[in-house]
């Protein structure tokens, strides 16, 4: 599944009424978000450009910010996540990847609620943001993220149910440089053909594993 902006009673009623017809040009660019695939299986990692791209890095979240898409290769993949995730600024949670889900996705705390996340989850998140700002649990620098396992979700990831649980215990923190390398383990664990993962922005917000 693929948490989507939930419709609001105003725009059901104004389409309904005919008010709120736009273009497929319009439809494509709303909210500044990217519609398609921006990569392809088959295509050559851009940082070796010798093996083929495995996961593509999106720094954009759909083309909702700066940055330059990246397809990389297994081999270059941890050193590319480790720098992208060592110049984050902020905290994020991340929850790990898992399954058939090729999708990693962030989605900012104040989108949460647009994005079906009922309100028990916003609160839960919310309160486990704040706990952020202990030492990483595995080289002592400062942590910046939290580590969820699967254990830690309802791991058919419904929409509009409570999705989180058990996170009232010892929740790993992670700097930059080690949530790179373990999302790389992750991913390569996962053996999927294609993946296509996002980059924390400065905000507060959560990284969730996603797709149809």
């Amino acid at each position: 599944m693929v948490f989507r902006r939930a419709e609001t009673d105003q725009q059901r009623e104004e389409d309904e009424n005919g008010l709120n017809i736009v273009s497929d040009e319009e439809e494509d660019d709303d909210e500044g978000e990217m519609t398609g695939d921006l990569f392809e299986p088959g295509q050559l990692c851009d940082v070796c450009s010798k093996e083929e791209g495995r996961v593509g890095l999106d720094p954009t979240c759909r083309g909702q910010y700066d940055g330059d898409p990246v397809f990389l290769c297994f081999g270059c993949l941890t050193g590319a996540l480790q720098d992208a995730y060592k110049s984050v600024e902020g905290v994020a949670i991340i929850v790990e990847s898992f399954d058939e889900y090729s999708d990693h996705y962030y989605y900012r705390l104040d989108e949460m609620p647009a994005y079906q996340f009922v309100r028990e989850d916003v609160e839960a998140i919310s309160w486990l943001l704040l706990t952020i700002g202990d030492n990483c649990a595995r080289c002592g620098e400062q942590g910046h993220f939290a580590w969820l396992t699967r254990e830690n979700v309802d791991e058919h990831l419904p929409e509009n149910k409570a999705l989180f649980r058990k996170l009232d215990g010892e929740i790993e923190h992670l700097c930059g440089a080690c949530a790179g390398a373990a999302l790389s383990a992750s991913y390569k664990s996962l053996e999927l053909p294609l993946m296509t993962v996002e980059l924390p922005r400065s905000a507060m917000g959560i990284m969730m594993p996603t797709g149809e």
